[in-house]
Formats: C-alpha cells, sequence, structure tokens
C-alpha cells in the first residue's frame, strides 16, 4: 500500500469558503445588468479557469460586450470581498495543516485563481507558512480540467511518485484534472451535491479535512 508523502491543496471551497463569496458577488452582478444568472449556471465552472468559465458564459449570453461589463464590476466586487470582508477557513483545515506540518508531509497549493491572489489569501487567513509551494492559474497554459496545474504543482513537492502523492479538491474540473495527472484524488464536496459521477473521479470521498488526517494515518502505518 502507497504511502502519502505529500498533499496538493485546492484552495476555493477546499481551504477557504470563498465559492459562496464569488457566487454572491456574480449573482450580484448579474442582477443589476438585468442577465439571467443562477447557481445551475455558476457551477459548470468551480474550479475552472477563467479563459473556459468565459467561453461557457459567451455561449450562454452570445453577447461580449455585456460580458466584459459584467467581468469587470464582477470582478472588482469580489476582490474587495475576498481582501476586505470576512473569509473563514474550511473545517478541519488548520487541524490538517498542523498534522502535516508535525508529519513531515510537505503541502502544496494549486489554485485556478492567479497566483497573486492565491498568495494575499494565504497571508491575510495566515497559513502561508504550512506550504512549501504555490501554484496558480496564470502559471500554466490551461486551466483545471486540464491536469497542466496539477503536473507542476506535482513537480514541487520533491518527491518521485504519483502514487505517494494526494490532491485534495471540492469540484469536478479539479477531480478531473488530477485524474488526468495521475495523482490519487480525495474529494470533500463543498457547493456540489454528491453523485456517482463525482464519485467515482475520486479514491475517497470526506465530510470535511479533519477526516483527511484519518485517512493519511491509515494509509501511512
Amino acid at each position: 500500500m502507497s504511502k502519502i508523502e505529500t498533499v496538493i491543496f485546492d484552495m476555493d471551497g477546499l481551504m477557504f469558503d470563498t465559492e459562496k463569496i464569488y457566487f454572491a458577488s456574480n449573482s450580484q452582478t448579474a442582477k443589476e445588468l438585468g442577465m439571467d444568472y443562477s447557481f445551475e449556471t455558476y457551477s459548470q465552472f468551480i474550479g475552472a479557469g477563467y479563459e473556459e468559465e468565459y467561453s461557457g458564459m459567451l455561449k450562454i449570453f452570445k453577447d461580449e460586450a455585456l460580458l466584459e461589463q459584467y467581468y469587470n464590476k464582477a470582478g472588482e466586487t469580489v476582490l474587495d470581498a475576498l481582501l476586505n470582508g470576512p473569509v473563514d477557513k474550511k473545517e478541519g483545515l488548520i487541524e490538517l495543516l498542523d498534522y502535516l506540518k508535525a508529519e513531515n508531509i510537505p503541502a502544496v497549493v494549486a489554485s485556478s485563481t492567479h497566483r497573486e491572489l492565491v498568495l494575499k489569501l494565504l497571508d491575510r487567513l495566515e497559513v502561508t507558512e504550512y506550504f512549501k509551494a504555490v501554484v496558480g492559474g496564470d502559471e500554466v497554459p490551461n486551466a483545471k480540467p486540464d491536469p497542466a496545474i496539477f503536473n507542476l504543482a506535482f513537480e514541487k513537492t520533491g518527491i518521485v511518485n504519483r502514487e505517494n502523492a494526494i490532491v485534495l479538491e471540492d469540484s469536478k474540473n479539479g477531480l478531473l484534472a488530477a485524474n488526468g495527472a495521475k495523482i490519487p484524488a480525495i474529494w470533500v464536496p463543498d457547493l456540489l451535491e454528491p453523485t456517482e459521477e463525482l464519485e467515482s473521479l475520486a479514491i475517497a470521498t470526506m465530510a470535511n479535512l479533519h477526516d483527511v488526517i484519518d485517512y493519511i494515518e491509515n494509509k501511512n502505518k
């Protein structure tokens, strides 16, 4: 049985309770612009990068000028909320990070969000010290569900075998990316309801990050 030698963390919706902030900001902006925007629309792009989301949104709304207004305004709204409003850590995050630190298991962040914002949020939530490396969505040519971000993150872990790593994800796009990178993934649901399809993409489904500690302990006995 392969031991866990490193853990790769998604950020939004996995480490921090930010997906609901993105959705609220997007919904507010869409309403102001008269756009028919729903959670179903939003959920298609959870974990994806900007280019994939924009392409999908253009197919839905078919108006580049409208989308330019939408992204400019929503971007300002969500940035203010993330940097100045309340942002909660997800259940079990600090316990898991403390456990990994005590066990000398390196942790890396791989987020579709731009690196600069990732670094600001890690600093604001006071968890920067726990991570060996950080990879942002702007550092790879293609965002999740493309595996590029996890391939790069794995390179930064310093270990040799991918079966000795795990990815922690909350989104379908993230699970697909981990599968494409051939790195085992644990799904910790956030806004998406459990489905057979999503569970089939993961080696395990956990209710929260604290449960990941027990999983790693059992694997590393």
